[in-house]
């Protein structure tokens, strides 16, 4: 109780301390090449993450203060280019647990160059990778800042060699999506039981007849070697791209879906062997991402619209974090209940029919497809966003699929019903109520308003960009 009384006096002192700012919201950015074009231009590229010698070197996602034993396989920066007419934008995966807009920025700056020069957009994707070194502070030892700077040097070079040869690796073809529904895959952890079933996924085909191009997108923590585990590895994603690689000769990268939840996939084996159950699930995973498939060509026409807007900051411990320097998100003046928002961004691409919404966090599958707990959930008074489904479909935009930890990681996004704290500890211990439901998401959340504001931004994008 110490240490909580002590973290609460420092989040205090911090209020006092922060500058002064307002709370920026509602700037909408849209660049359209729906014009004159009749043909997709794709490039490829990775470039992998070299593993620094010296600092620390913890493994992010379950534990504070473990450090990596061996290399399974390293982490990657792979790139796509996407261009029509006269929309470019440069797409970067990066195999990690996450990426704040701090690092998003500077990866941003990094290939300033290549902006000026193309006009092209730049967004960073985090596979949530649980085998990686951290990359938000959090796993260091309680209260200690757990990123190493010489990792992140690396992994922004990484990023800008990825994109600048996924620029020189363009070529023109053609794109094609699909949608296939996977069975006995997921789990989740938390009630109510949502998650989204289906593997989404774009192919390019260029017409000089080489390798293409192959995004897949599945809604489950990359966690398949659990939390014992200290080998640094891509998790899944790397072995579902590896094999999709392998056994169709295209090219492949990852992007994460609506993960909260928590959604993860299952373990295939009992008794439970981590290496045995990664390889099990990638397997899994590429058999349907290389099986038959229904795949509709999507026209060269390609939009990416942004809107920058801030969440409310409800959570003390993060704001603690961001005064010891360990979380780099803005914050400003704002409707939190520390007095404080952070400074985000949501953005919307349009590819043909095809429609792709990139969320700066982990958001609950309810909050996207509808569903919850009703009654028993744990504020039924509350009211919950419109589903992102139905605000899209409002546009006529019903063909989507959402991709979390994009270009900011926020925590759990988390409906307000069920948004429970800990009475004595908030934020710093999961609430456990008597009906014994899970509330651990609550503590690595910004806070309760993040999913109206989700919601509220897409609407407020979606209504200057596509009214």
């Amino acid at each position: 109780m110490k240490t909580i009384r002590r973290m609460r006096r420092c989040a205090a002192w911090l209020l006092a301390l922060l500058c002064a700012g307002c709370a920026g919201g509602g700037a909408v950015t849209v660049t359209d090449g729906t014009s004159g074009t009749e043909r997709w231009t794709a490039g490829y590229a990775y470039a992998e993450i070299p593993l620094p010698e010296e600092g620390p070197r913890y493994i992010a996602g379950y534990h504070n203060g473990w450090e990596i034993t061996e290399v399974r396989d390293l982490q990657r920066a792979t790139a796509l280019w996407l261009e029509a007419g006269d929309c470019r934008a440069a797409i970067v995966a990066v195999d990690c647990v996450g990426l704040g807009s701090d690092t998003v920025a500077r990866i941003r700056r990094a290939l300033a160059d290549l902006t000026d020069e193309t006009g092209c957009t730049v967004h960073v994707v985090a596979t949530h990778d649980h085998a990686g070194l951290d990359t938000l502070g959090l796993w260091g030892p309680v209260a200690e800042d757990g990123k190493n700077p010489a990792f992140l040097d690396n992994l922004v070079a990484a990023c800008r060699d990825a994109v600048l040869r996924a620029y020189e690796d363009r070529r023109a073809g053609k794109l094609f999506a699909a949608d296939t529904e996977m069975e006995n895959m997921y789990r989740d952890s938390r009630d109510p039981q949502v998650w989204d079933p289906a593997m989404h996924l774009l192919r390019f085909a260029p017409e000089d007849g080489g390798p293409g191009i192959r995004v897949i997108s599945c809604g489950a923590h990359a966690e398949s070697l659990r939390g014992a585990n200290t080998r640094l590895s891509r998790d899944y994603p790397g072995v579902l791209c590896d094999l999709v690689e392998e056994r169709t000769g295209d090219r492949a990268l990852f992007w994460p879906g609506a993960v909260g939840g928590l959604v993860m996939t299952k373990e295939f084996n009992d008794p439970f062997d981590a290496e045995e159950n990664l390889l099990i699930t990638g397997e899994k995973l590429a058999a349907y991402a290389c099986g038959p498939l229904e795949e509709r060509e999507l026209d060269a026409s390609f939009s990416d619209a942004g809107i920058a807007f801030s969440v409310p900051l409800d959570n003390t411990t993060f704001l603690y974090y961001k005064f010891l320097g360990i979380l780099g998100n803005e914050a400003v003046r704002g409707a939190g209940e520390t007095g404080y928002a952070l400074e985000t961004s949501l953005s919307v691409l349009r590819l043909g029919s095809k429609t792709v919404v990139l969320i700066p966090g982990e958001i609950f599958p309810e909050l996207v497809f509808g569903g919850g707990r009703g009654e028993a959930a744990a504020h039924p008074e509350r009211e919950n966003p419109e589903p992102l489904c139905e605000i899209l479909a409002a546009h006529g935009l019903d063909d989507f699929f959402v991709v979390g930890l994009a270009d900011d990681e926020l925590g759990y996004i988390v409906p307000p019903d069920d948004f429970l704290v800990d009475e004595s500890a908030p934020y710093l211990e999961a609430a456990k109520p008597a009906d014994g439901s899970r509330h651990y998401e609550e503590t690595n959340s910004v806070g309760r308003g993040c999913a109206d504001a989700i919601a509220d931004a897409l609407r407020e994008l979606l209504r200057e960009a596509f009214e």
